[in-house]
């Protein structure tokens, strides 16, 4: 009997020493892979902040080649704006009847109340990275978690699945006092 439990501490205190492998991550290289979406539609919400200001809402972003449409929500559905761009030139449609025509990131800016860099937004939206240094940290299944890249921190709270290749679903832009979240509710 004594042998027995002797025999029990002994392989508990082995197994206590026994390290736990950690996962195997794919290689770094493979987030260069993942697939960046030329065109998309997606929807969800958004929180913008640029210091003690703040701007809260529903949105809607079709993205395709040159050309992308935004549709800006209130929390409670109400269409705030809508904001088209093609060809280099946006057009700003707001709900009370006001009209703007400008670049696309004055108009997308004026919407969020902060200057975001409009020309990444579409790739960062989808973790796609272009440089392995820009990766800070990775998360467990080996998709991008915190990126910086010009500046901008890029944070990846939530993906749609476990999936390796999966999109993210909660991304967080941020540089200074600005900040944008885009909780993407829907992927087309």
């Amino acid at each position: 009997m004594i042998r027995l439990i002797l025999g029990c501490i002994v392989a508990s205190l082995i197994a206590g020493c026994a390290t736990i492998a950690e996962p195997l991550l794919p290689p770094p290289t493979s987030m260069l892979a993942r697939p960046v979406l030329a065109t998309f539609h997606v929807t969800g919400r958004l929180a913008a902040q640029r210091g003690e200001e703040a701007v809260h809402g529903r949105f809607s972003w079709r993205h395709a080649a040159g050309q992308d449409h935004w549709q800006f929500f209130s929390p409670l559905g109400q269409m705030m704006a809508e904001l088209e761009s093609s060809g280099g030139v946006a057009v700003l449609q707001m709900a009370d009847g006001g009209r703007h025509v400008a670049p696309l990131d004055e108009l997308l800016a004026r919407m969020l109340g902060a200057d975001v860099p409009v020309a990444m937004l579409p790739r960062w939206l989808q973790a796609g990275v272009t440089h392995l240094d820009d990766v800070r940290e990775r998360d467990l299944v080996g998709r991008p978690q915190r990126v910086v890249e010009q500046g901008w921190e890029v944070l990846y709270r939530t993906y749609a699945a476990e999936d390796i290749n999966a999109s993210p679903r909660l991304v967080e832009v941020s540089r200074g006092d600005v900040s944008l979240k885009l909780l993407v509710e829907q992927w087309q």
